[in-house]
């Protein structure tokens, strides 16, 4: 392995002194009887015979500085039930932020991709133990209760703030508690009392990450034009439509969406649509924020049909744009060539035919080639006269009467058909009729193109 050090003991050790970094104590009071406080140091490093000599300028006649916090390592040892398997690794793709070399500002554009390759850290124990040095009983008393409050029984340590860190959160636990030691050498000086706290951090060791830059190019749609002058102008207006476009392709492996109603949205793995912390998902934030501008008329989302997922033949495609006025939802228009060829005629409508009529008011008078398909039963007799029509089939009138068009009572393969009213297209499954591509699409089953 080549040489790598990153400085990650160091951080958690900084983090450590860090702590005591900014307690005091009351020297006394001021000409104005106003208390009188002092910042009392902390540093790294334990205090042995030759370093308390030097601090003493080899003399027994120099006092050490009280009062004083020390902190050092007191053990490392490995934390074998925090290891878990040794050979994982994970793979997190990363899009950094435009950066302007102009401005030297990052954009709202996503710019370079990354693959960060992150492996398994190795868990240690940290001992570490925290002198106080204090001259007299108070100043210990002071010092020791406001830093005992703090530990029940311990805190939390971050070592860094970059989010690819798996291992930057850190815990501090107060275990043991010496309230005076004499074992450490001081010299001849008896005014000097040192209290011993100790604390254990479980800590991670990472090792090197592996960067990879993206320079995958996922689609290019090119066209080459031969045209004469006059044609250009033409051309120029049917380029402007989009038919000379390029697409930034992605499925996302977080979301899935629930398409209904001619809208798109955006939903958790889990089929919630609340993201984390309670907070609502957003297409623009948590999406094409980290993969490109949507672009309206232009961009499409392609809802996979049939059973297998790498068959492209058979996408419902439709346009794109932000929904004004719900930031979880997309619009979409449908192109209606890419839906499935209707293999019976359209319907004029889906009615109940037990609560309705032709001419009955709900209903326009029977003309020929009215065509509806029906929830329930045909009634015999009456307004719709004697057609005998059962559950989920099409009926049509002939000019004289109304006949049975289409008999879903022995029909188990696929029918696609249009209700004209809304302009939706259903599909027979061989039991019901549901709409054709309306419906939850799970990651993989979706796709944009940006």
């Amino acid at each position: 392995m080549q040489y790598f050090y990153d400085e990650q003991i160091r951080k958690y050790l900084l983090q450590f002194v860090r702590i005591f970094g900014n307690f005091t104590v009351q020297k006394g009071f001021d000409a104005q009887g106003n208390p009188v406080y002092e910042t009392v140091p902390a540093r790294y490093g334990d205090m042995s015979r030759q370093v308390g000599h030097i601090l003493k300028e080899n003399s027994e006649n120099s006092l050490n500085t009280v009062p004083f916090i020390s902190c050092y390592v007191n053990n490392l040892e490995m934390k074998p039930d925090l290891r878990r398997y040794p050979q994982f690794e994970e793979t997190l793709q990363v899009i950094e932020k435009e950066f302007d070399e102009d401005s030297h500002t990052y954009l709202e554009n996503p710019g370079q991709s990354y693959n960060v390759t992150r492996y398994q850290p190795v868990p240690y124990l940290l001992t570490m133990n925290v002198d106080i040095w204090t001259s007299n009983t108070d100043q210990k008393l002071q010092l020791l209760e406001q830093i005992l409050v703090l530990f029940n029984p311990g805190i939390n340590l971050h070592t860094n703030q970059n989010t690819l860190d798996w291992t930057s959160l850190a815990y501090c636990e107060m275990t043991n508690t010496t309230w005076s030691s004499r074992s450490l050498p001081s010299g001849a000086d008896t005014v000097i009392d040192v209290a011993t706290l100790t604390f254990e951090m479980p800590i991670f060791i990472n090792p090197p990450v592996r960067v990879q830059r993206m320079n995958i190019i996922h689609t290019i749609l090119t066209q080459i034009h031969t045209l004469d002058l006059e044609d250009f102008e033409t051309w120029t207006v049917d380029a402007i439509t989009g038919d000379n476009s390029s697409f930034v392709v992605t499925t996302l492996e977080d979301y899935w969406i629930r398409f209904e109603d001619g809208s798109a949205l955006l939903l958790q793995r889990n089929g919630d649509d609340q993201g984390g912390l309670g907070t609502v998902l957003n297409w623009e934030k948590d999406v094409f924020s980290n993969y490109g501008e949507l672009r309206p008329g232009i961009s499409q989302i392609r809802l996979r049909q049939g059973d297998d997922v790498t068959d492209p033949s058979s996408d419902v495609i439709g346009t794109i744009d932000f929904d004004p006025n719900n930031n979880q939802r997309l619009i979409v228009n449908i192109d209606a060539d890419t839906l499935p060829n209707n293999t019976q005629g359209t319907v004029d409508a889906i009615i109940n035919p037990q609560n309705t009529g032709p001419g009955d008011g709900n209903l326009p008078s029977a003309v020929l080639g009215q065509r509806y398909l029906v929830l329930d039963e045909v009634p015999s007799g009456g307004i719709w006269g004697t057609i005998t029509a059962g559950k989920n089939d099409i009926i049509e009138f002939n000019g004289g009467s109304w006949v049975v068009s289409f008999d879903s009572s022995p029909n188990g393969g696929t029918e696609y058909v249009t209700n004209t009213a809304t302009g939706d297209q259903f599909e027979w499954t061989g039991e019901f009729w549901q709409n054709s591509y309306e419906g939850t699409y799970r990651e993989g089953w979706w796709r944009l193109y940006i």
